[in-house]
This record gives C-alpha cells, sequence and structure tokens, in this order.
C-alpha cells in the first residue's frame, strides 16, 4: 500500500472512528488535509464521542486512490499505524 502519512490536499479522504466491539461511531470525508493526523484532529474535534480517543481507531481512506490505513492514539497522544 502507498504511504498516506501526507496527503494531497485535492484529495477525498474518509476518516471513520471505529469504538470498542468495532463500532461505528463516527465518519466524515473532506478534501483539504495534507497529514493524516491533521484529518484525525479535525474528526475529533467534530465528532461527539463518549469513549476514549485512545480507544478508538481511526481509519483512513484515500477515496481517489483507494489506500487505507489505520491508526491509534496512544494515551500520550502521538499517533500510530496499525499494521
Amino acid at each position: 500500500m502507498e504511504n498516506i502519512e501526507s496527503l494531497n490536499p485535492k484529495d477525498e479522504i474518509t476518516v471513520t472512528i471505529w469504538g470498542p466491539e468495532n463500532s461505528r461511531l463516527y465518519q466524515s470525508t473532506n478534501t483539504g488535509y495534507h497529514t493524516v493526523e491533521g484529518a484525525i484532529r479535525e474528526a475529533l474535534t467534530n465528532a461527539v464521542l463518549i469513549v476514549k480517543p485512545e480507544d478508538c481507531l481511526f481509519e483512513i481512506t484515500n477515496t481517489n486512490t483507494f489506500a487505507s490505513h489505520t491508526y491509534r492514539l496512544t494515551a500520550d497522544g502521538k499517533l500510530t499505524q496499525m499494521l
């Protein structure tokens, strides 16, 4: 899969936040993102979560290229890609 850490602001990016037990808590699609972290931070700002962000998985999909990766936030707020 391609590396999507850096995003092209023209690309359409879908951010899906998955909670415990694979429940979809939030999903949005937008353009204008420069980084994966920026897309996730915006989704967290817009989502009304009843769980801690550290308990969620963040699926980032570039709908232009169909590349998709999953990330998790650590307890200290760092973003890590799941393999």
